[in-house]
């Protein structure tokens, strides 16, 4: 449970940065016309993202389940993104392996109901 907290908290962090910054390059107006129609498709799952976070943080089982599968789909993005343009960023790469780990640790629990 302390993990999904943890977890749940840098994800929180994460969705909040991420949001804040387009915001504030939509607020300056710096190169938005290239980015608004992914801007457009990821905002709700962003937005989405922070209301679940919060929820893992308090233990909802369905909040572990939807952030577990947004971190997937991340993890898949980055690597997509790794093998088109075929150069390694560091914070992309940093990314990807924490949503990779992040999916591994809440699809795929350690603990099993006692039967």
């Amino acid at each position: 449970m302390k993990t999904y907290r943890i977890l749940g908290t840098l994800w929180l962090a994460l969705f909040s940065f991420i949001i804040a910054f387009w915001l504030w390059k939509f607020a300056t107006r710096t190169n938005m016309s290239s980015d608004l129609g992914f801007h457009a498709f990821a905002s709700p799952v962003y937005l989405f993202g922070v209301i679940a976070s919060f929820f893992l943080i308090r233990g909802a089982q369905w909040a572990r389940i939807a952030i577990g599968v947004i971190a997937l789909l991340f993890a898949v993005l980055v690597f997509w993104l790794f093998w088109k343009s075929r150069s390694w960023h560091q914070v992309d790469g940093c990314l990807g392996i924490f949503a990779l780990v992040s999916a591994v640790i809440l699809l795929f629990p350690r603990r099993h109901a006692v039967t």
